[in-house]
C-alpha cells in the first residue's frame, strides 16, 4: 500500500457532478445533524458512478470504502483527521469531491479552499482543538494535547492559516504546517492520505455562503492484505 501525497484528480464529467447532487437533494433521509450541517448517505449510486476514478487511483479490487458522506455546510470545518476507528491498517486515502458552492457578487472563491497540513495522526479519528473550551459530542474524538500528532512544530502558527481560518481558534492550530492547499472547485475532486490533519478554510467569511461535498475514506481491500496480494 502506498499512500498518494495531496493532489487533485480529473474533472469529474459535468452530468456526473449534476447526477451527484441531484443524489443528495433526493435523498429523503438527510439529517440535519448541527445548525447549518446537513449529512446525506445514499452512498451506493454515487459509487457507481465514481468506482472508476477510484480504481484509477488505487487500482481495481484493492481498496474498499470504510465510509462516505455527503455534507452541506454554511461554514467552515475544524482541524481534523479521518483516520476512523478501526485501526491504522485500515486508513489509506480521503477521495473529497467538492459539488456545488453558492456565492455572493462579493464572493471570493478562491479562498474557498480545504488545507492539508504535514502533521499525521495514526490514532482514532478526532478534532484537533488545542486552546478551545469545547469538546463536540460527535463520531470524532477530541484532542487537545498534540503530543502524538507526528511533524508537530512546536509554537509555529502559519499565517496564511491565520487569514483563511478565523473561525479556529489560534492555537488550534499551533505547531501545524501547510503542505497544500486547494480551492473548493466544483467537479475537482482532491485525495489525500487520511492521517493527515486537514481543515477547511472559514469561506462563509469570504461570500461563499453554502458548499456540497462528498467524501470517501478508503482503505486496503482487507481480503488481499491479508493474502499479501495487495499492490498499486
Amino acid at each position: 500500500m502506498i499512500e498518494i501525497q495531496p493532489k487533485t484528480l480529473e474533472a469529474l464529467d459535468e452530468n456526473v457532478r449534476l447526477e451527484l447532487c441531484n443524489i443528495f437533494d433526493r435523498d429523503p433521509h438527510k439529517l440535519t445533524d448541527r445548525p447549518g450541517r446537513t449529512r446525506g448517505h445514499d452512498i451506493d449510486p454515487a459509487m457507481k458512478l465514481l468506482r472508476p476514478i477510484v480504481n484509477d487511483l488505487l487500482g481495481v479490487d484493492n481498496w474498499q470504502l470504510d465510509g462516505a458522506i455527503f455534507f452541506e455546510t454554511v461554514t467552515g470545518y475544524r482541524v481534523h483527521a479521518d483516520t476512523e476507528k478501526f485501526g491504522p491498517h485500515r486508513v489509506w486515502q480521503t477521495i473529497v469531491f467538492p459539488l456545488r458552492q453558492e456565492l455572493t457578487e462579493q464572493a471570493q472563491p478562491d479562498k474557498n479552499r480545504l488545507i492539508i497540513f504535514d502533521q499525521v495522526w495514526k490514532k482514532d479519528a478526532a478534532f484537533f482543538l488545542k486552546g478551545s473550551p469545547d469538546a463536540p459530542k460527535e463520531y470524532n474524538g477530541v484532542i487537545k494535547d498534540y503530543k502524538d500528532v507526528i511533524n508537530l512544530k512546536e509554537g509555529y502558527i502559519d499565517p496564511y492559516v491565520e487569514e483563511l481560518c478565523p473561525h479556529l481558534t489560534r492555537e488550534n492550530f499551533e505547531g501545524l504546517t501547510v503542505d497544500k492547499t486547494f480551492t473548493w472547485t466544483p467537479g475537482i475532486p482532491i485525495t489525500f492520505p487520511r492521517n493527515r490533519l486537514h481543515a477547511s478554510s472559514a469561506f462563509h467569511r469570504f461570500g461563499i455562503t453554502k458548499k456540497l461535498g462528498l467524501s470517501f475514506f478508503l482503505a486496503p481491500n482487507q481480503s488481499k492484505r491479508n493474502t499479501g496480494s495487495l499492490s498499486v
